[in-house]
């Protein structure tokens, strides 16, 4: 069989339109609406920010890492997969980020129940998968080793100043558990969230859609199935707010991860984002 062809120019723009459409129409709803500030975790007591702090910094480290390119052009995985079987296994993952956006509300609910069902989800039926279409257990071949490290750098300070640092920052006002609880709930955050989210819907899901049809339109659309992820995030009684609100936030910061992805293919400087934004320890080291 033979391997797949670039995708068509006619298709991508279609694809990068639709995405594009989406993210302008989340954030003009919540203008138009005003809901200037949004709430970026469903701790109870997290602060809400501007949706200036959920877009400038993104932004900003998608402008540095078009701006520094990689001395060595890293490699493009999948590129001797036949088409049927890339095809078949891109969207068995896009089935299963959406099954992960259905169930996130109720698995939520449910404590520790929640990383279980995402380590089925997005673990589980992945390796299931390319073991049942490829006869052999090489899933993680689409995550090459780092071939840059130094390149993706100025992205990632200048969003973490930008986040993490400067008045965009958003304070930490949630209650916290005791120490002990504290330490075991980030590990599993780290493992279930930082860790597999990255590998999954970038490593997997965006690397078969960019073999399949393009740069762009394959970091729009893990991006937004990314942000379907916290369904957990909309409230019952407001919809569409909690929607645009997952768009404007959870959407552009997997735009950023996707680019730096794509641009990159350094999987650990993307999960070193991840760990940033989701540790409660680093505003409390940072004083937030």
């Amino acid at each position: 069989m033979a391997p797949p062809t670039s995708p068509t120019t006619t298709p991508r723009l279609a694809f990068t339109g639709a995405g594009l459409t989406v993210f302008a129409a989340a954030y003009v709803w919540l203008v138009a609406t005003g809901h200037t500030s949004i709430t970026g975790s469903a701790d109870p007591g997290a602060s809400g920010m501007s949706l200036w702090a959920a877009i400038l910094p993104p932004l900003a480290a998608l402008a540095l890492a078009r701006l520094v390119p990689p001395r060595v052009e890293p490699p493009r995985p999948l590129t001797g997969l036949p088409a049927s079987r890339l095809r078949g296994e891109a969207w068995i993952l896009v089935a299963l980020a959406l099954v992960m956006a259905c169930l996130a509300p109720f698995a939520s609910r449910a404590g520790l129940l929640y990383p279980v069902v995402k380590v089925v989800v997005l673990l589980a039926g992945p390796l299931l998968a390319f073991r049942l279409l490829r006869g052999d257990g090489l899933a993680a071949r689409a995550i090459p080793a780092p071939v840059t490290w130094l390149a993706p750098l100025p992205a990632v300070v200048v969003w973490f100043l930008l986040s993490q640092v400067g008045p965009l920052a958003v304070p930490l006002t949630q209650e916290l558990p005791d120490p002990v609880v504290l330490v075991i709930g980030s590990l599993i955050t780290l493992l279930t969230a930082s860790v597999l989210e990255e590998v999954f819907y970038r490593g997997w899901l965006q690397t078969r859609l960019e073999a399949l049809y393009g740069r762009w339109p394959a970091i729009l659309g893990s991006s937004l199935l990314f942000a379907l992820m916290h369904t957990s995030h909309v409230r019952p009684d407001a919809p569409l707010l909690g929607l645009a609100s997952i768009v404007a936030f959870q959407g552009v910061f997997g735009l950023m991860l996707g680019y730096l992805w794509s641009r990159y293919r350094n999987i650990w400087v993307i999960i070193l984002i991840h760990v940033i934004t989701n540790l409660v320890f680093v505003p409390l080291l940072l004083g937030r």
